[in-house]
């Protein structure tokens, strides 16, 4: 019995060892969406690759409009490390030709991009137009389904001259960025000042009137008024000629320091009107301190009208 185990383990040292092998097989053919090639696109199956490996890279796509061939020879050169220490078994095609299929996309269809978007940041039935788009020539995109966006530049809608990025994905993966710079216009109706307004008063439509501008040739980073701030008041003297701009008017005062206001308290069917005095101004909706004429207690009210405050717990 034991000339047999002896002869046996004898045998046995002359046999070859069980080696692990990764099995790829290979496509014949893939269309890349990005600017690079993982071992998963040109890989149709595998037996002992993990997923890792899969999602590796192994080389750059080839550019818009041309194509690569991989041989299996040439694959085995970039495998990761860790496939590298085991034996390769190959099946499928005996190379893979990899392309990338491109359209041109031209000035007009990127006019037609940009005007889109900037729509979007307009007052329906703006009248607006993209003038000129100095150095544009056609570029490529990849064929096929694609996914477009704008990026306007911070100031576009303030300024003739602006800046967009545009960025075209396929299959999820950002293929293609492009900047563009243009030249537009903005016409739309603005408020001028007719009858020169002072200080602190009251705006009023008869003083002023309606013209159609360029609104980008009026200088400053503000809009021009779109509606009339009815029930506002001048920032500051407004002289005649002048556009009407976002920051021309403030809330009116409706509660001076040291007026007697009256304060509202409607809580759980309990109403109740004190008199007090104002601690400080307050516009239509901001919360001051006042003073109970009585109690001298000091507590919060929100201004609602002219010397008329509620009670703010």
């Amino acid at each position: 019995m034991r000339n047999r185990l002896i002869l046996l383990a004898g045998v046995c040292a002359f046999l070859p060892l069980q080696v692990h092998a990764i099995v790829l097989e290979l496509r014949s053919q893939q269309t890349a969406a990005g600017d690079s090639i993982t071992l998963g696109d040109v890989i149709q199956s595998s037996q002992g690759v993990t997923s890792d490996d899969l999602t590796s890279v192994i080389a750059a796509a080839p550019s818009l409009g041309k194509q690569q061939t991989w041989s299996r020879d040439q694959i085995e050169k970039v495998l990761p490390a860790s496939i590298k220490q085991d034996p390769i078994e190959w099946t499928g095609a005996t190379a893979c030709v990899i392309s990338r299929p491109a359209v041109p996309y031209g000035p007009r269809e990127v006019r037609q991009l940009i005007t889109a978007e900037i729509g979007r940041h307009l007052p329906p039935e703006s009248d607006y137009a993209i003038l000129e788009m100095p150095g544009l020539d056609s570029f490529q995109i990849p064929a096929g389904p694609i996914d477009a966006k704008v990026e306007l530049a911070a100031g576009t809608l303030r300024n003739e001259w602006a800046d967009a990025t545009l960025k075209f994905s396929a299959q999820g993966q950002l293929a293609v960025t492009q900047s563009v710079r243009f030249h537009w216009a903005y016409t739309r109706k603005v408020w001028q000042v007719s009858t020169a307004v002072g200080n602190r008063e009251a705006l009023a439509p008869s003083s002023f009137q309606q013209v159609e501008l360029n609104v980008l040739k009026i200088p400053g980073q503000l809009q021009p008024a779109t509606d009339f701030p009815q029930g506002e008041v001048a920032a500051h003297p407004l002289s005649e000629g002048k556009i009407l701009m976002e920051n021309d008017w403030v809330e009116p005062v409706l509660v001076t320091r040291n007026d007697l206001v009256t304060i509202s308290y409607d809580h759980h069917g309990i109403s109740i009107t004190v008199q007090a005095k104002a601690m400080s101004n307050g516009v239509r909706n901001e919360v001051i301190a006042v003073q109970n004429l009585t109690s001298h207690k000091i507590f919060n009210a929100r201004v609602v009208d002219a010397r008329s405050l509620v009670y703010e717990q």
